[in-house]
């Protein structure tokens, strides 16, 4: 959590004034006014939204990844403070991530994998994953295309089209959607 505002102070006297970001208040309006009371004392989140709008879970994939992270160190038996020295953290900071309060950065994560001896996926394979039909399909052709590009006809067709002109490469495309169009 951190202020929302921060309250700074130029000048002397009837001439001092209190600054927001974009505002400047003067200091009999700034000091001791409800107003002021209740904009100083909003505080945010890391998102910008207010404190009461946080769930105390956090992010559903930051809890996730953390539990894992915490699953892993305790069945290498190795500690907070050993990890967090080995990534360059505190272990504070290690509590955070094991928690989910705080966001594990791409790097960091990179580096816990390393230490940890598993691959960046293992933090996220308890996750769920959208289940649909066209997701299903999807792969199903995603994995069709990968398996006759792997065949020497899928090359020479790659090689082919990668020797035409980009100009020409949507009539190309055309030409063969014609060729299919009429079996």
């Amino acid at each position: 959590m951190q202020e929302a505002f921060a309250l700074k102070s130029s000048g002397a006297g009837n001439q001092r004034h209190f600054e927001l970001p974009g505002f400047w208040l003067p200091d009999d309006l700034a000091s001791g006014s409800a107003f002021m009371q209740d904009i100083v004392s909003v505080r945010t989140n890391r998102f910008g939204a207010d404190s009461k709008d946080k769930t105390s879970d956090g992010h559903i994939v930051d809890a996730e990844v953390g539990k894992r992270i915490k699953k892993r160190r305790q069945q290498l038996r190795i500690s907070q403070t050993a990890l967090g020295v080995a990534v360059g953290v505190s272990f504070q900071q290690i509590q955070k991530y094991e928690r989910g309060s705080n966001r594990v950065s791409s790097s960091i994560l990179y580096q816990v994998a390393q230490i940890l001896g598993v691959p960046i996926t293992y933090f996220f394979e308890s996750l769920p994953t959208a289940s649909s039909t066209d997701n299903a399909a999807l792969s199903q052709k995603a994995h069709l295309r990968e398996e006759f590009v792997a065949t020497e006809e899928g090359q020479r067709l790659v090689d082919a089209f990668l020797s035409v002109p980009k100009k020409m490469r949507p009539k190309f495309i055309a030409l063969l959607a014609s060729f299919a169009a009429n079996d």
